[in-house]
């Protein structure tokens, strides 16, 4: 026995509505050579909604707003830094973001996490004060201002092959994360 025709009318318009706001979401835009500025509609969407851009590529929100990853490489922590476990391999990065708002914009809500190999492993945050690396963005920028900090974080040995930076410049949900994704250097 099927639906009534009214229900399935519903059923097939609520479909249809999703599949294209889906297409229209996901649908992949150019990608830009390293080191260039993406839009959000150029970015690619990955299964979480979320942007994915490439190491060195500068992402620009609706706002403004703009968040560039450097190329994670080697790092050799000292010996007073705290998150480093032995047998893993730690990579260090640059966050710079770049206030185009056109008002004042806090960082200190800036979350960065890292996710490494094809099974995205969580990486744990290296904390290093004697290197300068896993001090959170403090304070706020003002309209045209640019701050960079320095992160840190310890990857397993056998999952260098692919590392997922995640950034979010607030945690209140304002923004949505974008991903940087590659080979570290």
């Amino acid at each position: 026995m099927g639906l009534p025709p009214r229900v399935s009318a519903f059923v097939a318009a609520t479909a249809l509505t999703a599949l294209t706001a889906l297409t229209a979401c996901g649908a992949p835009g150019e990608k830009a050579p390293a080191g260039q500025t993406l839009s959000p509609a150029a970015a690619r969407t990955s299964a979480e909604g979320s942007r994915v851009v490439a190491f060195e590529d500068t992402f620009v929100y609706a706002n403004g707003l703009k968040v560039k990853v450097t190329r994670p490489v080697a790092f050799t922590p000292s010996d007073t830094s705290l998150g480093h476990q032995p047998g893993h391999s730690p990579a260090a990065f640059t966050v710079t973001l770049t206030n185009a708002t056109g008002k004042a914009f806090a960082v200190t809500g800036v979350l960065v996490r890292v996710k490494a190999g094809e099974q995205g492993v969580p990486a744990r945050q290296v904390f290093d004060s004697a290197r300068g690396v896993g001090n959170p963005f403090t304070g706020s920028l003002a309209p045209g201002e640019s701050g960079t900090s320095s992160f840190a974080f310890d990857i397993p040995a056998n999952a260098m092959s692919k590392v997922d930076v995640e950034v979010r410049p607030d945690f209140g949900g304002a923004y949505y994360a974008v991903h940087w994704v590659g080979r570290p250097g």
